[in-house]
């Protein structure tokens, strides 16, 4: 039996500024990862965990997974294309983990502490304008 595949998208680097988190923006925690490869553990027999990062050496220390791969130092279209083979995806913020989870079309998960609560940028952004209604948060 085949491997069902699951890209990881976690973007790092660009938004852990004091003035993007002061709006709103976060980090995802290491829980959120946990849940969301505990997620998929728990309901596929055989899974591959996919990681794409724009700080891959944070993934290689923080993540791990029986069958997790770090796919690195590819042009973000060869990523993309990446992503277009895995069956789900767990995505971060940003447009990239966005088309990644489209492009996987399976179950996606996302990180329910997006937006911060009260923050400017809950006052701006609908998360159902944003994330499509079957994907998950947690």
């Amino acid at each position: 039996m085949e491997f069902e595949r699951v890209v990881v998208h976690v973007r790092r680097a660009d938004y852990a500024t004091l003035e993007l988190t002061r709006r709103g923006w976060t980090q995802p925690s290491l829980q959120y990862f946990e849940r969301a490869i505990s997620y998929f553990t728990e309901c596929l027999e055989r899974v591959q965990f996919v990681v794409l990062s724009d700080d891959i050496s944070w993934c290689e220390v923080h993540l791990s997974a029986p069958e997790m791969v770090f796919a690195s130092e590819h042009p973000a279209a060869v990523d993309l294309a990446i992503a277009s083979m895995c069956d789900h995806a767990i995505i971060t913020i940003g447009s990239f983990g966005w088309w990644a989870a489209w492009l996987a079309d399976g179950v996606t998960i996302t990180n329910k502490e997006f937006p911060r609560p009260h923050s400017l940028l809950t006052r701006r952004m609908r998360r159902e304008d944003y994330y499509k209604t079957d994907w998950i948060a947690l």
